[in-house]
């Protein structure tokens, strides 16, 4: 019984393919989540600013269609959580021990998408929400500690998912993007961090959608050369872990080990 030949497509259950849906997943999240705030901003009614309140006010309890926005988080949380541990992970085990936590860190991170319950009680934006109202609520706290935290999880991935890919050479066409994520995204959350404690301030909500596109555009650009490159259906064996204990002097020939080999 022969195997199939050389060069050959993989077949519909290898792990080739299956990297590549869940590429496919990590892309659609991104564009699901995008789309679903830039067409809620659309709907908040004339109080709500997109300048000045963040994305987390369009799914509290009183706003238009939250109900719309909390279905898209949902979908893009179980859609870049599925890319990380089932698309990216694998794909870069050829890269060897090097930072091999990079793609649980972005699941971790992803974990952002899913901080919807409980509900924060009310929109900053309406005027019968105070900051108290807000903030002394298990829903207003959940929003602003565990989102926060896990909000400068997905800032920092990058740094070590990068050290990661570049040990593989068909990941390097992410170079500009990742250094680009690597320098930016860190002054955006500071950015947005120094507007106040907990109030809005005049531009938190631009610079955390700035932060949000950001981030949606470096995963795209994984999931995109994991569909367009040969990265998924690499079958290489990892990479070993360089053995020489750090700060070892390379070791030379001795002289006349050089002149036996007529050189």
């Amino acid at each position: 019984m022969t195997g199939p030949p050389a060069g050959a497509a993989p077949s519909r259950g290898s792990p080739a393919k299956r990297i590549k849906r869940w590429a496919a997943a990590g892309l659609a999240a991104q564009v699901i989540f995008t789309l679903g705030w830039l067409l809620a901003d659309r709907w908040q009614g004339p109080g709500y600013s997109a300048v000045r309140y963040t994305i987390s006010d369009e799914t509290a309890l009183g706003a238009p269609h939250a109900w719309f926005l909390i279905t898209c988080q949902l979908l893009a949380g179980a859609g870049t959580i599925g890319f990380a541990l089932f698309g990216l992970r694998p794909a870069l085990v050829p890269a060897g021990p090097v930072a091999r936590y990079a793609p649980w860190m972005l699941a971790v991170g992803a974990l952002a998408y899913l901080v919807i319950w409980p509900r924060v009680p009310c929109r900053l934006a309406d005027a019968g929400c105070s900051i108290h109202q807000h903030l002394a609520s298990s829903g207003g706290l959940t929003d602003a500690i565990g989102s926060g935290v896990l909000i400068g999880v997905l800032v920092m991935t990058p740094f070590p998912l990068w050290r990661r890919q570049r040990e593989l050479p068909e990941w390097q066409p992410a170079r500009p993007v990742m250094i680009a994520a690597r320098l930016l995204g860190p002054v955006l959350i500071i950015a947005a961090a120094a507007q106040g404690p907990y109030a809005p301030g005049p531009q938190e909500g631009l610079l955390e959608r700035a932060l949000a596109l950001l981030t949606a555009a470096w995963i795209c650009t994984l999931a995109v050369i994991l569909l367009t490159s040969s990265a998924a259906g690499q079958h290489r064996p990892p990479r070993p872990a360089d053995p020489s204990p750090v700060g070892a002097v390379p070791r030379h020939d001795p002289p006349g080990e050089l002149a036996g080999r007529g050189c």
